[in-house]
């Protein structure tokens, strides 16, 4: 099968991302060094290795010169998540408490997909290091490895940098607030690192050290959810906790450009944008729901199990973050029922969360009311409205497709994993959890159970879930097609 790929320009351009890769590496190993801890000697050797790998093939192609082109740009987008795994694996693998291949990419790649599930059943013996290393893993994908690049790689500045942008941003549509990629991302960067920055400040100054404050508002402002302690972050027994976390999350589920274009100003436009106050009102009335849940079944004894528990969870779930409270699997089978919806529909396109996004609810509801008023009235004409602009027919088309995909990718896995004994229930939950990139976990993956009790076939199959569903399916789709390869 002949192909016109050009090899040359893709393996210097991964070139170039896996030597900042190794930069990113030596992170942790200065956290480690600080803390006194031995397992700097196992990030120093992932960063070199990192570095010789980046180097060669920068080297090997340092007389290409093609450009990559879109084609190219997805391929790139697509591989790069599990190139980046690869290098940040060895340090789980040879850390003082060592994972196994399996549950080392496992553990990975649910950080870099700000997913949350994790196999290390007792993570207080893990050192600073390794702990740092995975709250930093899910703070660089909670924008997108590509976009945290792009914003490092000036030569990324092109037609190939909106491909990529593209291919691995989430929603519907994939708007610029500049009209160079490189400037849109540094602004997107920007926010998060300022929100980031008073996320670690409120934190503090509570009853977290700013070692914890760090990590937890890595993954709470990446809605990745990993802790540092066994019990999350109820270790704290802190309302104040639960309550800033809340906050972040929550912000943390609104589209990035969405919260720029607030920061420079446009608050009239905030407040009217159709996404926020949806996914706002979503919100509150899933909020209200388990608030009447737990009335009615009395099992709500203080004021915070009562109103900030449920609040907490709701948030968590939507935003596909995956902090859970004590007691939440107790709350009965219309609290799991909710979950399972929150974790599917996710909060806002442009944000760090997965799912389906508010967006393609939007898209989906109004779909649904003009077909209904076209069989009523057949000679009016209806559109779809999104962001204040009519949306074509093939936008629509596009997203009750991947509706379609995401459903049914997530029955055919579930069905996949009832083979091996689990019910319907767990394996439903858990490739929900997963292809949502939320982490939270139910019966076998709950208190009573973990991931890392999952066979290896599960669990790789759980992690190509959490990689198709990071980058929306369709990335990793056309990888599939023929004609894809072909000239």
């Amino acid at each position: 099968m002949k192909t016109s790929l050009r090899i040359g320009a893709m393996v210097n351009i991964v070139g170039r991302l896996v030597l900042i890769d190794a930069l990113i590496l030596l992170l942790p190993m200065v956290v480690s060094i600080i803390y006194g801890e031995s397992d700097w000697l196992t990030f120093l050797v992932a960063s070199a290795s990192a570095a010789a790998t980046g180097g060669l093939a920068i080297l090997a192609t340092r007389h290409c010169r093609e450009s990559i082109r879109a084609r190219e740009g997805f391929i790139i987008t697509a591989f790069i998540w599990v190139i980046f795994g690869l290098f940040g694996i060895i340090p789980l693998m040879t850390c003082a408490h060592p994972l196994g291949f399996t549950d080392a990419m496992f553990e990975i790649i649910s950080g870099y997909t700000t997913t949350g599930a994790s196999v290390i059943r007792d993570v207080e013996v893990m050192s600073h290091g390794i702990l740092f290393w995975r709250a930093l893993s899910q703070w660089i994908g909670g924008l997108g490895i590509i976009l945290f690049m792009l914003a490092l790689l000036p030569e990324l500045n092109k037609s190939i940098g909106i491909s990529m942008f593209n291919a691995e941003a989430t929603g519907i549509t994939h708007d610029k607030i500049h009209p160079r990629i490189r400037q849109t991302a540094l602004s997107l960067w920007g926010v998060y690192v300022a929100l980031t920055l008073i996320s670690i400040l409120l934190l503090w100054v509570g009853p977290m050290n700013l070692f914890d404050s760090v990590c937890h508002t890595f993954t709470a402002i990446a809605t990745g959810g990993f802790s540092t302690h066994n019990d999350g972050v109820m270790f704290w027994h802190s309302d104040y906790v639960l309550a800033v976390l809340t906050v972040v999350m929550f912000v943390a589920g609104l589209n990035f450009m969405v919260l720029f274009n607030l920061w420079k100003g446009d608050v009239r436009g905030f407040f009217r944008n159709s996404v926020v106050r949806v996914f706002s009102a979503m919100t509150l009335a899933a909020y209200v729901s388990l608030l009447l849940s737990a009335l009615i079944r009395g099992n709500a004894t203080g004021w915070n199990e009562l109103l900030l528990y449920p609040l907490f969870h709701v948030v968590s779930a939507i935003t596909s973050t995956g902090f859970t409270v004590a007691g939440a699997e107790s709350w009965g089978s219309y609290a799991l029922l909710l979950t399972i919806l929150l974790m599917t529909c996710g909060a806002c396109a442009g944000s760090t969360t997965g799912g389906l996004k508010t967006d393609r609810l939007i898209v989906l509801w109004q779909n649904i009311r003009n077909e209904i008023h076209t069989t009523a009235f057949p000679k009016r004409m209806y559109v779809v409205r999104l962001y204040g602009s009519a949306l074509d027919n093939s936008m629509v088309s596009r997203v009750a497709a991947f509706t379609a995909i995401y459903m049914l990718l997530t029955v055919i896995a579930s069905a996949i994993i009832t083979f091996f004994g689990y019910t319907f229930t767990d394996s439903l939950f858990m490739v929900t959890s997963c292809i949502g990139c939320n982490g939270l976990g139910y019966g076998a993956t709950g208190v009573e159970g973990s991931f890392a009790l999952l066979p290896d076939t599960v669990k790789w199959l759980l992690t190509a879930v959490m990689l198709a569903g990071r980058l929306e399916i369709f990335t990793y789709l056309v990888l599939f097609i023929p004609s894809f390869w072909r000239r």
